[in-house]
């Protein structure tokens, strides 16, 4: 990734200097690097969106972090805060998904016994979703329930199954990527 170019030099934070003494503003190192961090981000989320939110959480703790700091390598120190934040945002299971999602109590209210539509499509509903669920790999649908089902966390999960934590982290992803493909999907 080039950490030992001469441009990522740094001494003063707000003023990112290239040994040649010109100034390389906070608004060119953004314009050069916010295109590598979308995709990165793009890349492992697979959701352009939650990319670009990541994108400027990065660039926001850079300008936060840098005025304390004499950074030698600005774009190592860039990519340190994204695959910071992308690991939380995977242990925090902080998805469109996860954001979107209710719990299964919320909103239930009584249904009159005589409601045949309600109950009809209710079926129809479990029945797609069991089918979109059942195309998931074993291990990533077992994953997939211990988590959102029984509430149990990556690392609870990881130590059960004894997987390594970003296996885990991995197969979640491969789900919830899944899951959001077919309700955006339907939500169209």
């Amino acid at each position: 990734m080039g950490q030992g170019r001469q441009e990522d030099r740094v001494r003063d934070p707000r003023a990112i200097r290239d040994s040649g003494g010109d100034g390389l503003a906070f608004s060119e190192f953004y314009r050069r690097e916010k295109p590598r961090l979308m995709r990165f981000f793009t890349r492992r989320l697979g959701n352009q969106a939650d990319a670009d939110e990541l994108s400027q959480e990065t660039f926001s703790r850079f300008a936060r972090g840098a005025p304390t700091l004499t950074l030698a390598s600005p774009r190592a120190y860039l990519t340190r805060i994204a695959t910071n934040l992308l690991r939380d945002f995977a242990e925090r299971g902080s998805t469109l998904l996860s954001q979107r999602s209710a719990s299964l109590d919320d909103g239930m209210v009584a249904v009159a016994p005589v409601d045949i539509h309600r109950d009809v499509q209710c079926r129809q509903e479990l029945a797609r979703w069991t089918l979109i669920l059942q195309q998931l790999q074993p291990d990533t649908l077992d994953i997939f329930l211990r988590n959102r089902v029984q509430g149990q966390s990556y690392r609870e999960i990881a130590d059960e199954l004894e997987l390594p934590l970003w296996v885990v982290q991995k197969q979640m992803l491969k789900a919830i990527r899944h899951v959001t493909a077919h309700r955006e999907a339907n939500d169209d």
